[in-house]
């Protein structure tokens, strides 16, 4: 019979698999990877940063996103409106959704400016984000 080590070895093993194996969607990950690189165009390679896909009823009903971080940790998360939600669809979609990372990471980058009037931050991320994009966003 099996060694109760041997046992015990096998079901660990088993639940890390389980709880360790919670694959991305290829939305998912399509959207960390262009996180990951804006994220590294913007010097921010020093936070540990996540994305994940939101609804509509989760975020702010005029917004395709939001981000909250701790600038002590350097860490974060970006939220994007779920496809479902959008107005847009194709590649519309994808631009905004990547417009939108840009967008929250900028926010970050520029938080320790932190105007008092916000429809001024706004004004200056919104920006920001066009000169990196290099185009304007269709939301």
């Amino acid at each position: 019979m099996y060694s109760t080590i041997f046992v015990m070895r096998l079901l660990c093993a088993l639940l890390v698999f389980a709880f360790g194996s919670f694959a991305m969607t290829p939305l998912e990950s399509r959207l960390d990877h262009q996180m990951k690189m804006w994220q590294k165009r913007l010097s921010l390679e020093d936070w540990t940063l996540s994305i994940r896909l939101v609804r509509q009823s989760e975020i702010d009903p005029q917004s395709w996103g939001m981000a909250e971080w701790d600038p002590l940790a350097k860490t974060g998360t970006i939220s994007v409106l779920d496809p479902r939600d959008y107005n847009l669809h194709g590649g519309e979609l994808k631009l905004d959704m990547e417009c939108t990372i840009v967008h929250e990471l900028v926010h970050i980058q520029v938080s320790p400016l932190d105007a008092r009037d916000e429809g001024v931050r706004e004004e200056v991320v919104n920006k920001l984000m066009a000169a990196l994009m290099h185009r304007a966003c269709p939301n």
